[in-house]
């Protein structure tokens, strides 16, 4: 049986490395990302240090060094979200405090909520890097998981009145990021 990634999820204190692997709040960017990378509607839902679950990713499923960023696209409603994954290999040097704030619907979204990665079977039910997608209600079988987000592991206020999951799937190139999707699954 494949392993998944685990994540525990804890609202930051006073003093934390603003380029830890965090939900929400101040993403820390490349500088070049500033001038044209984001649009009004888009809001930072996390980053991820690929360092950070290189000694629980035995399969070597993600790089081991830079950084993984999910976006979410609101501009077709609250539950319609279009994901947007970017990557870098460099160490960004930008944080940008209170991106989500300007986003309706969103503004409250500005603290940051520190990761810790734990190894768990791939069919956890909670927050998790792949595995399988828990509450599959389809015959089919589910695409190829990223990322599964269950918003009542954390008290950040995003999508708390859903009892279900935000995956992000991969798509049939698992190496292109931009075919990631995001799927909202209601349990």
């Amino acid at each position: 049986m494949s392993k998944a990634i685990g994540i525990k999820i804890t609202k930051a204190g006073d003093f934390y490395d603003v380029g830890a692997s965090k939900f929400f709040g101040a993403p820390t960017i490349p500088g070049e990302w500033l001038d044209d990378r984001f649009t009004q509607d888009e809001i930072f839902f996390c980053q991820i240090r690929l360092s950070d679950i290189a000694k629980i990713d035995s399969e070597n499923r993600l790089p081991h060094e830079g950084y993984l960023y999910f976006f979410l696209r609101t501009a077709n409603g609250k539950y319609a979200l279009e994901a947007v994954i970017r990557d870098c290999l460099e160490k960004p040097r930008v944080a940008v405090d209170r991106f989500n704030e300007c986003v309706e619907g969103y503004e409250h979204l500005v603290d940051d909520y520190l990761i810790e990665f734990f190894e768990v079977d791939e069919d956890y039910e909670g927050t998790k890097l792949f595995g399988t997608p828990s509450s599959w209600q389809y015959a089919e079988n589910p695409p190829k998981l990223l990322l599964q987000f269950d918003p009542l592991d954390t008290d950040a206020g995003f999508l708390s009145e859903v009892d279900g999951y935000l995956y992000f799937f991969l798509g049939e190139d698992e190496l292109d990021l931009s075919q990631v999707k995001a799927h909202l699954e209601h349990s």
